[in-house]
């Protein structure tokens, strides 16, 4: 049997990689997008445990310091929102990225699987007809001996 040659090998090697490095760069930015929820999520809590403290306090100046640093962590969160929506913006165009690298791969792959089968048919195509001549061939020379 003849060894199967892809033709489009390099092809599927470069798709291959560019996959991979979608892979990794949806990877990095899905990292980041959890860092950016952890930051807001801190944030929050912070924001609770002020007030969870400022509320239990009787003191005028105490609680206008609260509300104070109550509005300063109610921009910084919305600034962190900002953010955390970017990221999870630029989090889902990698992913996209990634998907659509998956999907030239995955052509690329189908088509090898195609012409191999079509390879493997034409072989066993050949095989046949080796055999057939052989039987054939066999059969006349009994008749002839």
């Amino acid at each position: 049997m003849a060894a199967f040659r892809f033709r489009l090998e390099k092809v599927l090697r470069v798709r291959e990689i560019f996959e991979e490095r979608a892979k990794n760069e949806w990877a990095l930015q899905e990292r980041l997008a959890r860092e950016e929820r952890l930051k807001l999520a801190r944030l929050q809590e912070q924001a609770e445990d002020v007030k969870a403290f400022g509320y239990q306090q009787s003191d005028i100046e105490t609680r206008q310091a609260m509300y104070s640093f109550l509005a300063v962590l109610e921009r910084r969160i919305a600034l962190q929102a900002s953010r955390l929506a970017e990221q999870e913006q630029i989090t889902l165009e990698a992913k996209e990225a990634w998907l659509v690298a998956r999907q030239e791969t995955e052509k690329v792959i189908t088509l090898r699987k195609k012409q191999y089968a079509s390879f493997v048919k034409e072989e066993q195509r050949k095989e046949q007809k080796v055999l057939d001549d052989m039987r054939s061939h066999g059969m006349r020379m009994h008749l002839l001996g």
